[in-house]
């Protein structure tokens, strides 16, 4: 990790390409996942822009790494990065039964602000993310699909 915080980019760059190797697996393992995370805290924008990319380039990803012991550490660090901090909140929200059915997805959900005590908060972000509007129109497309018109 010292290595992540204070050597060169021709340094940095096998460990960031061996982590964008298999995200998935790298972002769960015990080990890694601190790697992982270091390397989103303190790695270059454009090297934390790239590692986030690929972990939001899988679908599903980043709900599964928030309901996982080591994932969340990731998912955490992800809502730190200002570049893809709405996109993550966006996933979560979009998925909050699933992760708050999970005891790390609803601990995660519960520092968010986003737990089921707080209905309004998850409203307010959606409306904010744009969630409301798509809903809207996919009624609307979905009504005049079905009304054959």
């Amino acid at each position: 990790m010292s290595i992540l915080s204070n050597g060169s980019s021709s340094q940095r760059g096998p460990i960031l390409a061996a982590l964008r190797g298999d995200v998935q697996r790298f972002a769960r393992h015990r080990f890694a996942s601190k790697v992982f995370e270091h390397a989103l805290a303190l790695c270059s924008d454009e090297e934390r822009n790239g590692l986030a990319s690929q972990v939001l380039a899988r679908p599903g990803l980043v709900v599964a790494l928030a309901c996982h012991n080591f994932g969340i550490s990731i998912v955490r660090a992800l809502l730190d990065l200002p570049s893809v901090s709405k996109q993550v909140q966006m996933l979560l929200v979009k998925s909050s039964g699933r992760v708050s059915r999970d005891r790390f997805g609803t601990e995660l959900m519960l520092e968010l602000g986003l737990g089921k005590q707080q209905p309004k908060r998850v409203l307010d972000l959606t409306r904010e993310l744009g969630l409301a509007e798509r809903t809207a129109y996919d009624a609307a497309v979905a009504s005049i699909a079905i009304g054959g018109a």
